[in-house]
């Protein structure tokens, strides 16, 4: 969805700056552009963003090639600066971020980096994988014997990101009320540990591991082999009865299986009626008998899956972005209710003499 006339955008007339050319960085921004924010993205020496991603991440922003000293200047010009270069990378550029907020209290800068600013692990460089297992995800992943699993795509450094531009935000409007804003270090360690959810603070407050238990929880709350792929169930207790009734298998109709207890000791026999039950389906049956009888079912899509879905197409998920060689579709707005900005990609520092010109008044 584009802004309909004269519906401003939430973020309309905030500034931001973008510094450092990782994903993270770019991930946190792309938000921001979407709901109206004036990002400016200071081109990197070397790009390291691929052309999808580029795609993706870059539409509506302005790229600049800016002098270190052009760059200083458009830092305090910002409302906000997102960077993720190596800790101390924005003071070696002369952009000390605490020299910064001397000079303009109300700037937020977030720093997006492995494992923060300063501390013992500060130093240490990581990839998607390495944040994922220090970050403690691994540790739910896969199944015992076999080794860890890693997440699909770049799910580390797209939550650094999400959490990069949820904590900028937040600074931002707090500055807005007491005229402080705030310089952010955010870690990928910890935005992934965050993710944990009950088996990593169980874990640390029982002192023992949690297990890894792969894609199966147990047999109503698991993923299952069907005609054209994988399809899965998560029915929580109030749902177990509505599952077992769409079956239509009589070994299910088995009162004792509304037992929680009793589901758990004969899971390995619940699980061979399920998993016959998916066996003869293809995903899309799934869905809609889950739809149909109030079951929470989903299927494991592809990526054509997801370009035809009805579903998302009904959310007005997907952008047509305007490339130099030519229309991409790419994810768009993450949720309804706000009006969204879809922008062209521009070409590197293409925008150059515009930004100078708007955010320094200097003359193209």
């Amino acid at each position: 969805m584009i802004a309909a006339m004269g519906e401003e955008l939430p973020l309309a007339g905030v500034r931001v700056l973008e510094i450092g050319g990782g994903l993270p960085a770019a991930f946190a921004t792309r938000w921001m552009v979407g709901f109206g924010a004036d990002v400016v993205r200071s081109e990197p020496a070397r790009e390291t963003l691929g052309r999808d991603e580029q795609a993706f991440l870059l539409p509506g922003k302005r790229r600049v090639g800016a002098t270190p000293r052009e760059l200083r200047a458009l830092a305090l010009a910002a409302d906000i600066v997102v960077e993720d270069g190596e800790p101390g990378a924005l003071a070696a550029r002369g952009l000390d971020p605490t020299a910064l907020r001397r000079e303009k209290p109300s700037l937020v800068v977030a720093s997006l980096t492995p494992f923060g600013q300063t501390g013992p692990a500060a130093g240490w460089r990581a990839t998607n994988l390495v944040a994922h297992a220090m970050g403690g995800i691994l540790s739910l992943t896969g199944v015992v014997p076999r080794p860890p699993l890693q997440n699909g795509f770049s799910q580390a450094w797209m939550l650094l990101g999400l959490n990069g531009f949820s904590a900028a935000l937040a600074a931002y409007y707090g500055s807005l009320v007491h005229g402080e804003g705030d310089w952010i270090d955010l870690s990928a360690q910890e935005c992934a540990a965050g993710m944990l959810e009950l088996y990593g603070p169980r874990a640390a407050f029982e002192r023992t591991e949690a297990p890894r238990l792969g894609n199966r929880v147990h047999a109503i709350w698991g993923i299952f082999k069907c005609e054209d792929g994988f399809a899965g169930v998560c029915a929580l207790q109030r749902q177990a009865p509505a599952f077992f009734a769409m079956s239509g298998d009589p070994a299910l109709a088995d009162p004792r299986y509304l037992d929680p207890g009793y589901r758990l000791t004969v899971d390995v026999e619940l699980g061979t009626h399920v998993a016959r039950w998916f066996a003869d389906k293809k995903k899309r049956d799934v869905l809609e008998l889950g739809e149909k009888h109030k079951v929470p079912m989903g299927a494991v899509q592809t990526p054509l899956d997801l370009v035809h879905s009805a579903g998302l197409e009904e959310r007005g998920f997907f952008d047509t972005v305007r490339t130099p060689s030519g229309d991409a579709r790419v994810p768009g707005r993450p949720f309804e209710g706000l009006p969204w900005h879809v922008g062209e990609l521009h070409g590197p520092a293409a925008d150059t003499d515009a930004v100078r010109h708007d955010w320094l008044g200097a003359r193209a």
